[in-house]
């Protein structure tokens, strides 16, 4: 009690009383300290707790006002809500690389690392891999890993939950804590992350899903799983609108719409909240740009099947188009201006028919339509990101004979623009650039590569053919300037997983086709491009700098050259270096050698060693004529 004493009452006067169990032999393992004034008591604690008394003890001090909340904790965690507890003023920071270099992480092994891809050095240098974690004992990520849609966070997985990372040196924000976390969905703008355990909805776990508040850790709003995900597989079964003011969910004949407000269902004419009835809906999507919903329902004895355009929350039908044996399926552009239903007609036997491709003027007064016809079978169709065009892979019936066609849509119609017979048959998908005009078609699950791009007077060109084996994963940089082609391993023991195993890794390209870096990587899980938050500059400054590129890009290019100088500089200097380093080793070793062969009769040995050989000199000369050349004189 003495040594107590001494430490408490630097901080005030003070009453101390030291329990003892009911046998009076031993005491109960803490002291109470009660202080005259609060101020002398915050002081104590806040100085005394966490401090080492000595090697085996350390102090736990808090305030008799907490011990309550502390002893008798509920059995669900609860993050504490705490607005200052983080400061998003660096979230862009890597943004503002001087160099304009773009981040990628990979996922491999047990290993979690962020890179910069910089064409200066060759080869991607190391931004960040977990070496706090790694100093203090602790594991990064247990699991997969994922960018929130804006690039501002770096998603871990952990059997407790979900943790949030941001900043330029990859620093913990926020926890969601979600036992047994299988899936994590941002909403577009950050503002809410949805988390799901992966329970069947035959299991009606109440929590099951969860939807946190992103600045606070919290969890708003927690429900069972949905019996169906609207865009098929398993996941996700929650769709949001483009401003994450809404989300929706559906079933077999409705669909359910709330607010991120509330998180109650929306309102009809009457205020009532109800749900958007549609009887044998098959799917739906939301417009990119509108909180607009397109409702797919499919045909059902004498009900024609429908398409149906439906306006949120105010549940307007602005259009509806009904077909009958035909299976479709909905394609919106990145910009909402158009929406494409691709309807393939079937027979009685369910055998397939013509294709129309139905193109919806969504801006355009009563959102008329543009029809066109495909003769062979549709293969692939996607929009150009931020363009009015589309790109169209099809084949014959047998599956033979591939073509890539690209159409664009004008003011009065839709008419093709180009197409191209492709190489092989094995070409089945295609990756449009994110700021659009280029492109990649690729055989996923064999390699071909086919770089190409339109001109701004819609000429196809074919910039490279080439191959990656067993491509799995094509990504475009979120600035159009690079892709990356991947082969990635499941990281469950997925059925034929083990065959991408010996061709594992990645290969970076310039949007024309030249490879910049290539790499194997033994169980690589996961690479991904850190997405880009939208651009600040208004259209009309984008298209101004657009125009005028190559008077900026002068700028840019000699400071690329003036950095790629500098690095062969700097690999020079060091090849040097390591090589007179090598030559004074050399030369140490012949001097000790000069000193030591007069010892050490190395220098008589050497003597000998020629005479028993034998060996006699022998000089010979030769003669080779070099060159012949006559003058007239």
């Amino acid at each position: 009690m003495g040594v107590l004493s001494k430490v408490f009452n630097k901080y005030g006067e003070n009453e101390k009383e030291m329990p003892y169990n009911a046998e009076g032999t031993e005491t109960e393992g803490c002291v109470i300290v009660t202080f005259k004034r609060p101020e002398e008591a915050s002081a104590a604690q806040q100085a005394l707790d966490g401090m080492s008394l000595d090697k085996k003890h350390t102090f736990k001090v808090v305030k008799f006002d907490d011990f309550n909340r502390i002893t008798h904790r509920e059995d669900e965690f609860r993050p504490q809500r705490n607005l200052a507890s983080y400061s998003r003023a660096d979230f862009r920071s890597w943004l503002m690389d001087k160099k304009c270099r773009e981040q990628f992480l990979l996922r491999y092994q047990t290993e979690t690392e962020i890179y910069w891809h910089d064409t200066t050095i060759g080869e991607p240098a190391l931004c960040y891999g977990g070496e706090r974690e790694k100093a203090d004992g602790k594991i990064w990520c247990d699991w997969q890993v994922q960018w929130s849609p804006l690039g501002h966070f770096l998603a871990t997985f952990h059997k407790q939950g979900v943790a949030l990372w941001a900043g330029p040196e990859f620093t913990k924000k926020i926890r969601l804590a979600h036992n047994g976390v299988k899936y994590l969905e941002f909403s577009p703008t950050e503002e809410y992350a949805l988390t799901w355990n992966g329970s069947s909805a035959l299991d009606a776990d109440s929590q099951a899903v969860r939807i946190h508040r992103v600045l606070t850790g919290e969890c708003v709003h927690k429900c069972r799983t949905p019996t169906v995900a609207p865009l098929g597989g398993d996941f996700p079964h929650f769709l949001w609108s483009h401003d994450g003011k809404y989300f929706a969910e559906c079933n077999e004949s409705a669909i359910s719409v709330r607010e991120t407000d509330t998180f109650q269902l929306i309102t009809d004419e009457d205020g009532k909240k109800k749900t958007l009835k549609f009887p044998d809906l098959s799917t739906f999507q939301w417009s990119p740009k509108d909180n607009l919903l397109s409702v797919w329902c499919l045909e059902r004895e004498n009900n024609p099947a429908r398409l149906v355009l439906i306006e949120i929350p105010s549940r307007r039908e602005l259009a509806s188009r009904s077909r009958t044996q035909v299976e479709a399926s909905m394609h919106w552009q990145s910009e909402g201006d158009y929406l494409c239903l691709i309807n393939t007609k079937l027979s009685k036997t369910k055998k397939k028919g013509a294709t129309n491709l139905e193109i919806f003027r969504i801006r355009e007064k009563n959102i008329p339509v543009d029809i066109v016809e495909v003769k062979d079978s549709v293969r692939g169709f996607h929009w150009e990101t931020k363009g009015h065009r589309f790109s169209l892979l099809t084949s014959d019936e047998s599956g033979h004979h591939p073509k890539m066609f690209i159409y664009g849509l004008s003011k009065e119609k839709c008419e093709a623009l180009s197409f191209f017979d492709l190489p092989s048959n094995s070409y089945n998908n295609f990756f449009w650039a994110p700021e659009g005009q280029y492109f990649v078609c690729a055989a996923l699950g064999h390699g071909d590569l086919l770089f190409g791009g339109m001109t701004s007077d819609n000429k196809l060109e074919i910039l490279h053919k080439d191959e990656h084996f067993m491509l799995t994963d094509v990504q475009w940089d979120p600035s159009s300037r690079y892709v990356i082609t991947a082969v990635t391993q499941p990281m469950q023991n997925e059925i034929g997983g083990f065959k991408y195993s010996m061709e594992a890794g990645f290969a970076i390209w310039t949007f024309q086709g030249r490879v910049l870096h290539r790499q194997q990587k033994e169980k690589l899980w996961q690479i991904a491009w850190r997405p880009h938050p939208p651009c600040l500059l208004p259209p009309k400054k984008q298209g101004e700098i657009r125009k005028n590129v190559r008077q900026y890009s002068k700028k840019y290019d000699h400071l690329d050259d003036q950095a790629k100088e500098a690095a062969r500089k700097s690999f020079k200097d060091e090849r040097e270096s390591k090589l007179r380093n090598f030559k004074e080793v050399l030369q140490r070793l012949d001097e000790h050698k000069f000193r030591r062969s007069e010892e050490n009769g190395w220098d008589q040995a050497v003597e000998r060693h020629l005479e028993q050989q034998g060996w006699e000199p022998l000089q010979v000369v030769t003669e080779e004529v070099m060159e012949v050349t006559e003058e007239k004189i």
